[in-house]
Parts: C-alpha cells; sequence; structure tokens
C-alpha cells in the first residue's frame, strides 16, 4: 500500500520557497528516512522542482508492512511545530486532511482496513 502525503503549511509558517521554509521540509524528509521509509518524491514534486530547487512536500511512501508509530513521530512533529499545520493523505480511493495525530492514525489504519477488505473482495 502506498501513501501520498502532502505537508500544509500553517498560515505562520515562512515562504513556501524561504531558506526556513525549506530547510524544514529536507529535515521532514530526512527524519522519513532515518527512520528507515520507503519514501520518493511525488510526481507533482518532480515538476516543481524543475522550475528551482524548492521542495514541494509531497511524497509517495510504502506501507506495506511498517508499523504505524514510524510515521506517527515524523508527522506528529511536523504537526506540532506550528499552529495550522495539516497534512493531506491519499491511500488509495481514500482522502483525509488531518490537523492531529490522532486524526493521522485513525485514518491510516481506516485506509488499511478498506485495502483489506477490497483484497479480500478479489
Amino acid at each position: 500500500m502506498e501513501l501520498h502525503i502532502s505537508m500544509i503549511p500553517s498560515p505562520e509558517d515562512p515562504p513556501w520557497r524561504s531558506d526556513d521554509y525549506q530547510s524544514s521540509l529536507r529535515g521532514l524528509e530526512l527524519a522519513f528516512r532515518a527512520d528507515g521509509l520507503d519514501i520518493h518524491e511525488s510526481e507533482r514534486s518532480s515538476v516543481i522542482a524543475e522550475c528551482g530547487t524548492a521542495m514541494s512536500g509531497e511524497w509517495m511512501i510504502r506501507l506495506d508492512a511498517m508499523p504505524h508509530s514510524v510515521l506517527e513521530a515524523v508527522v506528529g512533529s511536523w504537526l506540532q511545530a506550528r499552529r495550522g499545520r495539516a497534512v493531506c493523505l491519499t491511500i488509495g480511493e481514500i482522502e483525509a486532511d488531518v490537523l492531529t495525530v490522532a486524526e493521522f492514525i485513525d485514518a491510516i489504519k481506516c485506509a488499511r482496513l478498506y485495502q483489506e477488505m477490497s483484497e479480500s473482495d478479489s
């Protein structure tokens, strides 16, 4: 199962192309990779990257056997670092915008259950 994750900045965040904001996105990507996640930039990120060196904050992550706790810590740090941040998740046909770690966990659980039910119907 693959998760498309998009970090949505707070109105209080610095501008998207600013060094501060880009540094926070690079730190986030490094944290994902440090936890051993199978992660790569989404296709939209690649298009944006062609326009300059800015990261979009959108990634594709393999979720197959990975425990929730690996993602919880990284996503939680993003959400809690600044009030008003959100994360948009797309897993298969399920899309959710989450504002808290609890909402994030619930969305992942629902998507996994949906996938299991879809696979058992096949």
